[in-house]
């Protein structure tokens, strides 16, 4: 494998751990606005508790607040299948940053050119695997805290309506890990927006790397291959 082969693949490997981030970005704000959403059932469960206790209509608000913790469940059931593809296109990214530093330690770096390629792009993958590394222990604490949640939510069962006490613990206990769960996928959503940057700045200097070196191909004679995982000149990787 030359050293122009090399820079190649690394680059090639850096265009699919740019686009996993950017998946991995979409996913975390798909976990914001359902975390968001619970929440605001959350609240509408502690409103009905509240008028439960202080109107003549008691029982009509229990049930009402025994509904919202139901769709509680629901969108708190939703989080598990998130964070499972959100950590499979981080692992995803995470490999193919490690291919590319691979590839990136086997070049020929006595070559100036290409020793340049290689100085110019590893601070780039690094910065972009410190913040991969970083999101998914964030992810599977967020996931732990929504669970928590969901099983506050589960006490409240029909009987337990006619217990206050009991449903305004439960409403306690899953407001507080919701909550956490939400700082979670906040500081979560800056993480991956931070790789994201970093992986797309990252893309664009693999992209000048691909295009030189097939450049050096086509003036020793060698038939540049067009990577498939390479963006389309003028257009994002998606």
């Amino acid at each position: 494998m030359t050293a122009t082969d090399t820079t190649l693949r690394a680059a090639d490997a850096v265009f699919v751990a740019e686009q996993a981030v950017g998946r991995a970005r979409r996913v975390v704000e798909e976990l914001q606005t359902t975390v968001t959403s619970a929440l605001r059932v959350l609240d509408d469960a502690e409103l009905d508790s509240a008028k439960a206790r202080l109107t003549d209509r008691g029982d009509f608000y229990l049930e009402a607040a025994g509904e919202h913790l139901g769709r509680l469940q629901t969108r708190c059931n939703d989080i598990p299948e998130l964070t499972r593809e959100l950590l499979g296109h981080l692992n995803r990214a995470s490999e193919s940053l490690i291919e590319a530093r691979g590839f990136l330690d086997l070049a020929d770096t006595s070559d100036p050119v290409v020793a340049g390629d290689v100085a110019q792009l590893k601070p780039r993958i690094a910065i972009v695997g410190e913040m991969v590394t970083l999101a998914k222990p964030v992810a599977q604490l967020a996931a732990q805290h929504v669970d928590r949640a969901r099983r506050a939510s589960q006490d409240v069962t029909t009987p337990a309506l006619l217990e206050p006490v009991t449903l305004d613990r439960s409403i306690r206990t899953a407001g507080k890990e919701l909550g956490r769960a939400d700082e979670d996928v906040r500081f979560l959503g800056d993480v991956v927006d931070h790789a994201a940057t970093s992986a797309r700045q990252s893309a664009a200097i693999a992209a000048e790397i691909s295009d030189n070196a097939r450049r050096r191909m086509s003036e020793h004679g060698r038939d540049p291959v067009t990577s498939a995982a390479a963006p389309a000149a003028g257009s994002p990787a998606r």
